[in-house]
C-alpha cells in the first residue's frame, strides 16, 4: 500500500465518521470540531458539503399525527494546511451545531427551533520524534438559535401564528477558545492514535430576545457555555489493503442551559437544558485498486438517559448510522469523496401540550432518516 493510497483512506473515513445528532446539536457525531487533519503530511485545501434529512413522525395522545417537523439541513466545512520547516499550519471552517425544525400539526403547528453555526479554526502541528506529535490552536465559535411556541398564545392566537405565540431569538456573538492534541504513530503499520480536547467557550456578549404577547424583553443572559468535548481516535492497517479505524467523542453539554425571564414565568422552565453524551464511531477501508478506495461503517451517539420525556424538539433518544463511502482518485493530486448514512432515531416519549393546556407525552418510534456527504480533496 503507497502512501497516497493510504491518503485517500483516511480522507474518505473522517468525513464518513459520525451519528447525527447523537448529542445535543451536534452536526457530526465522533467527527464535530475534529483537527486532526492536520497530523497529515502535505499541503491540501479540501472542501465537504452534507445533508441530513430526518423522517421523524409521532402520535400526539389526542389521536393525530405529528408529521415529521425536519427540513433537510446542510452543511459545509472546508480546511486547507501548509508545511514550513517541520511544522504544519492549517484554517478551516464548518458548522458543529444544526437545528431546524417547525411542526404544522395540532396544538403544536408553527412550533419549531433553528438553530445555526460557524466555528474557525486556526491549528498547527509538529512532530516531537518520529512516533510523536502535539497539535493545537485557537477555535473562533459562533451560534445563533431561534425557538418558536405558538400554542403558549392560548385563545388568543387561534390560528397559531409565530407573531401571537411565544418568540426567542439568541445570538452569541464571536468568543474564543482553544483546541489540544497529542498523536502517537507508527507510520510502518500505518498506525495512529490520538486524543484531542475542545475547551468550552463562555460567550460573556450574547444577545436575546423574547417577544410574548405582543412585548419584546431584550436582555443579556449569564454566560452561555459551548460545551466541551474530548476525541480519541484510533487507526491501523491489518492487511497491506485494509485499514480499521474507531472514533470516540464526549461532550460536555451539562453547562449549555439556556433560560429566558418570560419563558419561565409562562411556566416553561428551562428552553434548553441538555445533557452530555457520548458519540462512537467504527469501521473499515478496504483499497479496490490504485484509483478506488471503499469503506463501511457504523456509528451512535446519544446523551445522557435520564428517565425523563424526550423534548419535542429532539424527540428521539439518541441516533445510529450503518454508512457506506468511497474515495475516487481523478489524478495524483485530486480525489473525490462521497458518504450515503442510513440513519435510525432511537425510539422516545416526547412531553407535548395538549388541547386543555395540560401537558401529555407523544410517542415518536421508528423513526429514519438519511445523510449524503460529497467532497473533494486537493494536494499541492
Amino acid at each position: 500500500m503507497n502512501k497516497n493510497i493510504f491518503a485517500a483512506i483516511i480522507s474518505v473515513a473522517s468525513f464518513s465518521a459520525g451519528s447525527v445528532f447523537g448529542v445535543g446539536p451536534d452536526s457530526n457525531g465522533a467527527g464535530t470540531q475534529d483537527y486532526s487533519y492536520i497530523l497529515d503530511s502535505g499541503r491540501s485545501i479540501a472542501i465537504t458539503r452534507s445533508s441530513v434529512t430526518p423522517k421523524v413522525s409521532g402520535t400526539h395522545p389526542e389521536g393525530y399525527v405529528l408529521d415529521n417537523p425536519y427540513a433537510t439541513a446542510s452543511g459545509m466545512s472546508m480546511s486547507a494546511k501548509w508545511d514550513y520547516s517541520g511544522t504544519s499550519v492549517g484554517i478551516s471552517t464548518s458548522s458543529p451545531y444544526l437545528v431546524d425544525l417547525n411542526y404544522t400539526n395540532g396544538i403544536l403547528t408553527n412550533t419549531g427551533a433553528k438553530v445555526t453555526s460557524s466555528e474557525t479554526a486556526i491549528i498547527a502541528s509538529r512532530a516531537l520524534s518520529s512516533n510523536v506529535k502535539v497539535f493545537g490552536g485557537f477555535r473562533l465559535n459562533q451560534y445563533k438559535a431561534t425557538l418558536n411556541k405558538p400554542f403558549l398564545g392560548g385563545a388568543g392566537n387561534p390560528t397559531m401564528t409565530v407573531a401571537g405565540g411565544y418568540q426567542y431569538k439568541l445570538d452569541t456573538g464571536t468568543s474564543t477558545g482553544f483546541a489540544i492534541g497529542a498523536a502517537y504513530e507508527i507510520p510502518e503499520i500505518y498506525l495512529r492514535a490520538s486524543i484531542q480536547y475542545n475547551s468550552e467557550i463562555a460567550h460573556k456578549s450574547a444577545k436575546t430576545t423574547e417577544i410574548f404577547g405582543g412585548a419584546t424583553t431584550a436582555g443579556a443572559p449569564d454566560d452561555v457555555i459551548a460545551p466541551s468535548s474530548m476525541i480519541i481516535k484510533l487507526r491501523s492497517a491489518i492487511t497491506p489493503k485494509i485499514i480499521a479505524f474507531a472514533n470516540w467523542r464526549s461532550s460536555q453539554y451539562k453547562k449549555f442551559v439556556i433560560s429566558g425571564p418570560v419563558h419561565t414565568a409562562a411556566g416553561q422552565g428551562n428552553i434548553y437544558n441538555p445533557e452530555s453524551g457520548t458519540d462512537y464511531t467504527i469501521g473499515a477501508a478496504f483499497v479496490v485498486n490504485d484509483k478506488l478506495t471503499a469503506i463501511v461503517g457504523t456509528s451512535k451517539g446519544a446523551s445522557t438517559d435520564t428517565g425523563a420525556a424526550a423534548s419535542a424538539l429532539a424527540p428521539f433518544k439518541g441516533s445510529s448510522n450503518n454508512f457506506v463511502g468511497a474515495s475516487l482518485k481523478i489524478t495524483d493530486n485530486v480525489e473525490i469523496n462521497a458518504s450515503y448514512a442510513l440513519i435510525s432515531f432511537g425510539d422516545d416519549n416526547a412531553g407535548v401540550p395538549l388541547s386543555t393546556g395540560a401537558g401529555g407525552l407523544a410517542a415518536f418510534t421508528n423513526n429514519k432518516g438519511s445523510r449524503i456527504s460529497i467532497g473533494t480533496k486537493i494536494s499541492f
